[in-house]
């Protein structure tokens, strides 16, 4: 029996997948992890509080004298860095986004992510009512003024992961990690400053990757099986 000859064309690829391939196919795992890390740093620091928002755990004062006493030569290298969670990068960000990408999605899920993550954070405060580290702890090297809301959770940190978890999918492989690089030394600077406590900024860190997950989904920059 004569075996049947194949076709030594390649195999016709649809347009859709073909497109998939090109803008890096990436299992939903990935989104998912993230989800997980997002409802799990915001619930276990708002556990850890519990009822007691106006007192702070022995080993989180600790956490916090280490990284609030460093030296005072680092407050003017994280001070340009602190900014990128600051408000005005739900305009600044959705901008930087459209100038990386050119496109209106991605740029407009940033944009919503920033702000989301910003509104949640007033929620927040105003549910957990902790007050700052100047008002739970005897001893703190204070480098930031007006600092008139409450702690939990930290307002820069909850926008600087919001826009971290948008931005993270649109860069090369190579530099994926820089994004939440850069949003974890937002943290690490408003501990520093002396305006939050390290359980202000894990809960933060939480809200704003579940923040940049929701408006990455409402703008369909991420779906099941592919990236944007």
């Amino acid at each position: 029996m004569v075996a049947p000859e194949r076709d030594p064309r390649p195999p016709v690829v649809p347009a859709r997948a073909r497109a998939g391939r090109l803008a890096g196919a990436r299992p939903w795992g990935r989104h998912a992890t993230e989800a997980a890390a997002g409802v799990g740093l915001l619930g276990v620091s708002w556990l850890l509080l519990a009822d007691r928002a106006d007192r702070v755990p022995s080993w989180e004062a600790e956490v916090f004298d280490a990284i609030n006493s460093l030296p005072e030569g680092l407050r003017w290298p994280v001070w340009p860095v602190m900014q990128l969670g600051n408000f005005w990068m739900c305009a600044v960000g959705g901008l930087g986004v459209y100038a990386l990408t050119r496109r209106t999605r991605p740029a407009l899920a940033a944009t919503s992510a920033a702000l989301l993550g910003w509104t949640a954070a007033k929620v927040v405060k105003d549910l957990i009512q902790r007050g700052r580290p100047g008002d739970l702890l005897d001893q703190v090297e204070l480098r930031e003024s007006g600092l008139d809301e409450q702690g939990f959770v930290s307002g820069h940190t909850t926008i600087a992961f919001a826009l971290a978890t948008v931005v993270t999918p649109l860069l090369p492989t190579r530099w994926r990690w820089a994004p939440f690089t850069v949003a974890s030394t937002v943290g690490f600077a408003r501990i520093y400053y002396g305006a939050h406590l390290p359980l202000d900024v894990l809960g933060g860190a939480g809200l704003g990757i579940l923040s940049g997950l929701v408006a990455s989904a409402a703008f369909g920059t991420i779906a099941p099986g592919r990236s944007v």
